[in-house]
């Protein structure tokens, strides 16, 4: 598991890791240090189904020493105003099995995601699936907090049928996402910051991640050498940038869209320069 760099300098939206983890208190106690969470870890950290799929696996570890009781469950996963938006998916569309579970050290679960009626859709339909570390009941009180985690990972449903990612090896033809659908722009938040704003017109859901500025000179400046997050499927995202507004002359923005082998120029607006 890894954890975004604490001096990102895109400020994190909920949820924008492939798969990410969140420290939750579950028990205080005085002054007492926190008590290391759970080590997981999960595979794969994403699921594509096609459109007449119905069921995947994934595995959870415990990498730990102690043992482990988790919750899995399912949300819909939306986009409204700039911003991801969760709510409980319906029994009727995707369930997990076993939703509850124990896993003892150096062990692992297998979890199946099943598509009760899987049927094609209209369009991409887009959930996360959540891992939440329960409390566990043998922690003494007052021993300090206790952190647990979440993991999330997203989960798409295909309109249509896809291609397995290929995996470049060395010499191996670059791998660049087309971006004739992808348009952005900076703009002025709210804040009077810059403000990163991305629209996916197309048929898929695109992921972004290594930002970075290319000033007019070449010198290039990492922004977010981590996942910045999915822009899903006709829908726009909007991401606070540490960035100075408006770009300088000649300033230009790229980063790695989907699984790309390099950064390619992200598509600006000429408005939103």
């Amino acid at each position: 598991m890894s954890m975004h760099s604490m001096r990102s300098l895109v400020q994190p939206p909920l949820l924008r890791g492939v798969w990410s983890a969140a420290a939750i208190v579950a028990a205080v106690g005085g002054a007492a240090p926190a008590q290391a969470a759970a080590i997981l870890q999960v595979a794969p950290v994403r699921m594509e189904f096609q459109p007449t799929q119905q069921g995947q696996t994934i595995q959870i570890a415990n990498k730990g020493q102690d043992a482990v009781e988790a919750q899995v469950r399912i949300m819909r996963w939306t986009q409204e105003d700039g911003q991801d938006h969760l709510s409980p998916a319906a029994s009727s569309e995707l369930v997990v099995s076993p939703p509850i579970m124990h896993i003892a050290p150096g062990h692992q679960q297998t979890v199946r995601v099943i598509r009760l009626h899987p049927t094609t859709p209209a369009s991409e339909l887009s959930y996360r699936l959540l891992i939440d570390e329960l409390p566990h009941q043998s922690v003494p009180h007052g021993t300090g907090l206790r952190l647990l985690m979440r993991y999330s990972l997203p989960i798409f449903v295909n309109t249509t049928p896809t291609p397995p990612v290929p995996r470049p090896q060395h010499g191996a033809t670059v791998i660049r996402t087309d971006l004739s659908n992808v348009h952005a722009q900076v703009a002025a938040g709210q804040d009077g910051k810059a403000e990163l704003r991305v629209e996916n017109d197309g048929n898929h859901a695109i992921r972004i991640s290594a930002l970075s500025t290319v000033a007019s000179g070449g010198q290039t400046q990492s922004v977010d050498g981590g996942l910045v997050g999915y822009v899903l499927s006709g829908q726009h995202m909007r991401w606070p940038l540490n960035v100075p507004y408006p770009l300088p002359p000649g300033m230009t923005l790229k980063a790695r869209f989907d699984d790309d082998t390099e950064a390619q120029a992200v598509p600006m607006d000429g408005a939103g320069r």
